[in-house]
């Protein structure tokens, strides 16, 4: 709930309905946007006129929160120059207060609210399905809107009119996605296991190649970087640009609103050390007399250095930027951290956690938005006490003073209290023009279509069009593509609807994805759902 303060708090933001509920999911990448599209334009930069600038404020002493502040204890400043608090509010709400039964046709009806739910899960397991069936036996009420989304992608449930079939679409949408996802990472170790027994076998002198050791044991490392790479820029880089599109889209509703992720830590198989791999590769390169030789072993370990730093991703993660994407809308975002129990037999690699870097970064946008924060391997009762927390804070909003209208807006917020932490906005995230949507879709038959809207369009010799990538995507039921197939479109209209049709495919239950991307805009928009054609 929010309590306000005297006369001045901020004005209510204008809401949109999205009837009962929205469900977006998120999709992997084994249909890669990055290689399905070819590279796009920049956005076209626009001016925009700022009016309001709204400021979260956390105030904490010792970590509490400190609850007797007045407007007049706040300074605001944008870049530098101090700015005048037109609006006061204070802001404490959970997310358990919002549970209640149904009010009473006479009397208001509850505060709608915005749940993110994030899925960055390893694989799929029984106790994330016993966090989901909490949330919406014991969280979610029909007011409720839903955005479920994992590895930074969205993807599309049909909703179902009961809660209980709603509940059965996510589980299943989910562990279909995670089927195909573990088998992309399966085929990436499988090719690594196999050329690992032949670097072996080379090595020892069983099966003579036709490329030296040292080509092969290069070869070996090249390939094995290709695949962490392939697999941390899939699995482990959140992609701000992505959540930025995600908050433009809801900025709109109306209502308080929350992240809740559930992170599971991720696997990736290393080389075990001591191992039969690692012994032999270790000799070769510690017995090379010949200059010539000694050079490609030099070059050689050069390259397992590398492929060692690569593990560490703190210097490609930036959790400012995050953070402030969700701070703009004022979200609060609970993070629930899983272990991954999963193990690997093998003789020459062991499943190791990866990306500690990447959950740092989650750490600090739950610990600046107000969120929960737990390792814990029961998410249902992480979830319980997530549902508890209250995020108390303040919000401050004023309007940019004259010649302060720059692209970049930098904030910084002072407190008129010795020894509290302030953890605010530091950069404005000003609120763009809705990104290209897919919308509408339906399938039947052997027949799918959808429209595209908000896509942008530019005036070229006299003549005013979009343009658009699209990739589709469809998986049968054991998980193979059935249809995969890319178009570049022309977009002469403000809305697009787009029809295929599938006489090959034999009737049935098969997993679509849906890939699009505004080329004038360079923003994109991702269906993916399970469909019967």
């Amino acid at each position: 709930m929010r309590q306000k303060s005297k006369p001045d708090s901020a004005p209510k933001k204008a809401g949109v309905s999205f009837g009962w509920i929205i469900l977006f999911w998120a999709i992997i990448s084994v249909v890669c946007v990055g290689q399905s599209f070819a590279s796009a334009q920049e956005s076209p930069q626009e001016e925009v006129t700022v009016t309001a600038v709204e400021v979260p404020v956390r105030v904490l002493l010792k970590g509490q929160a400190v609850r007797d502040l007045t407007k007049d204890d706040f300074e605001v400043y944008e870049n530098g120059v101090r700015q005048d608090i037109t609006q006061f509010e204070i802001i404490s709400r959970t997310i358990a207060a919002g549970k209640t039964a149904p009010a009473p046709a006479a009397q208001p009806q509850p505060k709608k609210r915005l749940f993110i739910l994030i899925f960055n899960v390893f694989d799929y397991n029984d106790a994330i399905g016993q966090a989901i069936d909490y949330f919406f036996s014991q969280v979610f009420q029909p007011d409720d809107q839903i955005i479920a989304v994992t590895e930074d992608r969205v993807l599309s449930v049909e909703r179902g009119k009961k809660t209980d079939e709603l509940v059965r679409s996510l589980k299943e949408s989910l562990q279909k996605f995670k089927a195909i996802s573990t088998q992309n990472t399966l085929r990436i170790f499988r090719d690594l296991r196999y050329e690992s027994d032949g670097l072996v076998s080379a090595l020892q002198g069983l099966e003579p190649g036709k490329m030296s050791l040292a080509e092969l044991m290069l070869r070996y490392i090249e390939r094995y970087i290709q695949a962490w790479d392939e697999y941390h820029r899939q699995y482990l880089m959140p992609d701000a640009g992505f959540y930025l599109d995600l908050v433009q889209r809801v900025r709109t509703i109306e209502g308080d609103k929350w992240a809740v992720c559930f992170q599971q830590r991720d696997m990736f198989p290393k080389i075990k050390n001591a191992s039969r791999l690692e012994r032999e590769m270790s000799k070769w390169l510690g017995e090379q007399i010949d200059p010539q030789e000694q050079a490609k072993a030099r070059n050689i370990q050069a390259r397992m250095n590398d492929l060692e730093r690569s593990f560490d991703l703190s210097k490609s993660i930036s959790s400012d930027a995050l953070k402030d994407v969700f701070m703009s809308d004022d979200i609060t975002f609970h993070l629930i951290l899983l272990k991954s129990m999963r193990t690997l037999a093998d003789q020459d690699f062991e499943l190791k956690e990866v990306a500690g870097d990447y959950e740092e970064s989650l750490k600090k946008i739950s610990e600046a938005t107000g969120g929960y924060l737990a390792l814990n391997n029961q998410p249902m009762e992480a979830l319980k006490e997530a549902a508890q927390l209250e995020d108390y804070h303040y919000l401050l909003v004023y309007s940019p003073k004259e010649g302060s209208a720059k692209n970049k807006k930098e904030i910084e917020v002072k407190v008129k209290r010795s020894g509290v932490e302030v953890v605010s906005l530091k950069n404005f995230v000003a609120a763009g023009s809705t990104p290209i949507t897919i919308a509408d879709f339906k399938a039947g038959g052997q027949k799918i279509s959808f429209a595209l809207l908000h896509y942008q369009m530019a005036k070229v010799n006299d003549k005013t069009s979009g343009l658009a990538d699209i990739k589709i995507t469809i998986f049968d039921e054991a998980s193979n593509k059935a249809f995969d197939e890319g178009k570049r479109l022309d977009l002469i209209k403000k809305e697009t609807r787009v029809s295929l049709n599938f006489p090959q495919l034999k009737p049935g239950a098969y997993f679509i994805i849906i890939q699009v991307l505004d080329r004038v805009a360079n923003r994109a928009d991702v269906y993916s759902g399970l469909i019967r054609l």
